[in-house]
């Protein structure tokens, strides 16, 4: 756009100069003593602008051909940036691969070569991924410490330089060495999502299960993390915090620090209901089992519930019976309440809500609590009728029918004379 308006300038300021001297036609005398040189005004104006521009072009020429050696080594560096470009693309191509040897060749070709800070760390990572894939493990410490006095000073690459060495070692199964390169990352502030994955893989190893509840909060509150991921490392620390302490200050508290949400996970709530059962609160660890239930009903919520004191089973057995109401057909609530009703040795209740439930699904535990219900009752030959039900069910035995046994077939003698004996030789 630039040259448009200059070119406009131009042809503007020649066609008034040349209307001008139209209209004009005076002379221009040169006075070079003993000499007297007149020419026309016209002619005067042409020769200072061919003038103008021969000197114009004269000058060009002289810049050009001193700045000659400059651009020379100029396109030289450029080749050679162009050559190395090629070769580090090339040692990328080779790693993705997996062809790693050739990879470090090209990568070490271009970190000795190169003398650009970002192109000799991009080569001495990329370098350093390869031995590592190749289990060379010194060799790959050795780039590591070259690399990190080629990025020193420059915090984005030193950044990137303990990003890919962390990765490294968490492959390596060295999650302590992994963190303490990511925690001054945090600390200053560089929080991006991958550096708090590493982090979270490394607490996870290491077994910080509180950090890694933080971690992972964090994580799924950016969408960094699929939502079923997410909610499987939430529900691994939170079950894990919880089976990890005995204190009950410290137990309500975690409980207390876990969100809606989390709270009715069937992991996290199996392990606070157990958790607050050992301390003695029954009370709670029903609460948490139904408000669990209320949301996700699986089969092992059905058998914790089960599971409880005596003094608990009037309450437990209240509720489940409210639930009935809408579900009653549920072999899995049906089956929950035949073992609470097992639990306070009410017998016949018993007995018909385990039959319904086997009415609905045959279960091998089902049958095995009939069966323990049969032998407390005194009915031995249908105790061993479920409890060999329970055990087929378990182990998947086959079914035997009437068939004759292998004791039952004939079988005829081998003829052991050879094909020689039976000709007659």
């Amino acid at each position: 756009m630039r040259a448009w308006f200059w070119t406009f300038i131009l042809v503007v300021a020649a066609v008034g100069l040349a209307i001008a001297v139209r209209d004009y036609s005076g002379n221009v005398a040169l006075l070079v003593p003993p000499y007297r040189v007149e020419v026309s005004l016209t002619l005067a104006v042409l020769f200072l602008v061919v003038l103008f521009a021969a000197t114009y072009v004269l000058l060009r020429a002289l810049a050009w051909t001193t700045g000659l050696p400059t651009r020379v080594r100029a396109w030289r560096e450029q080749r050679v940036q162009a050559q190395q470009q090629t070769i580090l693309e090339q040692g990328w191509i080779h790693l993705l691969q997996g062809r790693f040897a050739r990879s470090e060749r090209d990568m070490a070709q271009v970190a000795d070569q190169s003398k650009t800070p970002v192109r000799q760390v991009l080569a001495l990572l990329s370098s350093a991924q390869a031995t590592h894939a190749m289990q060379e493990f010194a060799r790959r410490d050795a780039l590591l410490v070259r690399v990190r006095g080629v990025a020193e000073g420059d915090p984005a690459l030193m950044s990137a330089v303990s990003i890919v060495e962390a990765e490294l070692l968490l492959e390596q199964q060295r999650p302590a060495e992994a963190l303490a390169l990511l925690e001054p990352l945090h600390e200053g502030g560089q929080r991006h999502v991958h550096s708090l994955r590493l982090a979270l893989r490394a607490h996870r190893e290491l077994g910080n299960w509180a950090e890694v509840l933080k971690l992972a909060r964090t994580l799924a509150k950016r969408n960094a993390l699929h939502a079923a991921a997410s909610h499987r490392m939430i529900a691994a620390a939170a079950t894990e915090r919880l089976r990890s302490t005995s204190d009950d200050v410290v137990r309500r508290d975690l409980w207390k620090d876990l969100k809606d949400d989390e709270r009715i996970v069937p992991e996290v709530a199996l392990a606070a209901a157990a958790s607050f059962e050992e301390g003695g609160d029954p009370v709670r660890a029903r609460a948490i089992l139904e408000a669990a239930i209320q949301a996700n009903p699986t089969r092992e919520l059905w058998q914790a519930y089960a599971r409880t004191v005596p003094a608990e089973v009037k309450p437990r057995l209240e509720k489940a019976e409210t639930w009935l109401q809408q579900s009653p057909t549920d072999a899995d609530l049906l089956q929950t309440l035949g073992a609470l009703c097992l639990n306070g040795k009410l017998w016949g209740a018993a007995q018909r809500y385990l039959e319904r439930s086997l009415a609905s699904r045959s279960d091998p535990r089902t049958h095995a609590l009939l069966a323990a219900l049969f032998d407390r009752i005194g009915r031995p030959d249908d105790a061993r009728r479920h409890w060999q039900r329970a055990t087929e069910s378990l182990v998947d035995l086959p079914t035997l029918d009437a068939a004759p046994s292998l004791t039952d077939v004939v079988v005829e003698p081998l003829d052991l004379a050879g094909p020689d004996r039976a000709a007659g030789l």
